[in-house]
């Protein structure tokens, strides 16, 4: 049960979290979950667009699923999943393959189950299940840096110090670990219920960070030293799951998955920001809405669905959003071949079709937004 998770205990090494509830504070801007079953060309947000191939086939390497896009130090960094390997690629900004950073397929085979990845000392720094690894820019393993199982998937350093996100309940938005300290056990929840709260944790850049999470209704933002509410999230409609978590009281491990299961409420799928731009994709009960915010002049657009006017070609779920207003779509060779264009005045995306088609590449599809 959610109250008897025990609290992580030790010396140097600490734990802090910020509220789990909403902030009372009316000055704060509100992000607005709402419905919406609007069909838009993707022209009335985005300005151009362009595809980044990824070279694997020239490397001899293969991709499987992509699960993140980072861009550390100049190069893209892609989590790809394939079969049981789960693995870091670098590629340069043209696309070109530098190295496997880490693969829990290859090599030392220490780190088993790898989750998320920054800059570090020279090198990178690695969250894992079971700890957090120090590894070389030419895909060395180092050393254990942080050894306990992770209470997130994310994390970000400061002064020293990682910032690990929780998607547990209990636990607050964060957990703050020091480097070669010991950690003590942690006993989490029943797996199904820490499952319930990981999809829309979310770390956004390297320097502006802001942390989004399951179990509060406000998004905080980082300014080096602490975290301030930056929004509240508002549901239309819908309870917060964050509102369903604190109304679960004593219920039991299956008790509090029925009442989560069988109750309609609003939860985001995934959450991207930088300077100028919010772009969140959220269910309300089962119907998934998309939401772009310009923050100069918190204009909204709201759709369900969109369609590629641009060039013929495709829209699918984004994976990052740069610091230059990019927003970046993976799209395997396999959609790119299968995608049917089906207006007619626009043609464009039948040359990349003919040319993915005759090197099997994955594309990064380039949205520039207005």
């Amino acid at each position: 049960m959610k109250h008897t998770i025990i609290i992580l205990l030790f010396v140097t090494l600490f734990i802090t979290s910020c509220t789990e509830k909403p902030v009372q504070n009316s000055g704060l801007p509100e992000i607005l979950l709402k419905k919406s079953q609007d069909i838009l060309p993707i022209s009335s947000f985005v300005e151009n667009l362009d595809y980044l191939e990824l070279k694997v086939n020239e490397a001899k390497i293969e991709l499987g699923d992509i699960l993140t896009i980072k861009k550390l130090d100049g190069d893209l960094i892609i989590l790809q999943r394939r079969a049981r390997e789960i693995s870091f690629i670098r590629f340069t900004q043209k696309g070109d393959f530098i190295n496997t950073i880490v693969s829990n397929d290859e090599g030392s085979g220490r780190i088993k189950k790898p989750l998320d990845i920054i800059t570090y000392q020279n090198g990178f720094a690695v969250l894992a299940e079971d700890g957090i690894y120090l590894v070389g820019k030419d895909g060395k393993y180092k050393s254990k840096l942080i050894s306990a199982k992770m209470p997130g998937t994310q994390f970000f350093e400061s002064n020293n110090r990682f910032y690990v996100v929780n998607d547990v309940p209990g636990y607050g938005l964060y957990s703050l670990y020091s480097p070669n300290t010991k950690v003590k056990k942690v006993s989490f929840p029943e797996e199904r219920l820490k499952d319930l709260g990981r999809s829309n944790l979310a770390a956004v850049g390297a320097k502006n960070i802001s942390l989004v999470s399951s179990y509060s209704d406000t998004v905080f933002a980082y300014n080096n030293t602490t975290f301030e509410p930056e929004y509240l999230i508002e549901s239309d409609g819908y309870p917060s799951f964050a509102e369903m978590w604190r109304n679960t009281g004593d219920k039991n491990d299956i008790e509090t998955l029925k009442y989560i299961h069988n109750t309609h409420h609003s939860k985001i799928k995934s959450y991207f920001e930088n300077k100028h731009y919010i772009f969140i994709t959220y269910w309300l009960g089962s119907h998934q809405t998309s939401a772009l915010i310009k923050k100069e002049s918190w204009e909204t657009m709201y759709f369900s669905e969109a369609v590629n006017n641009i060039d013929g070609g495709i829209w699918d779920n984004p994976s990052f959003l740069s610091q230059q207003n990019e927003l970046y779509i993976p799209i395997t060779a396999y959609k790119v071949s299968g995608h049917k264009i089906s207006d007619k005045r626009h043609n464009e995306f039948e040359k990349v079709q003919l040319h993915i088609a005759a090197t099997g590449n994955p594309v990064l599809m380039r949205c520039q937004l207005k």
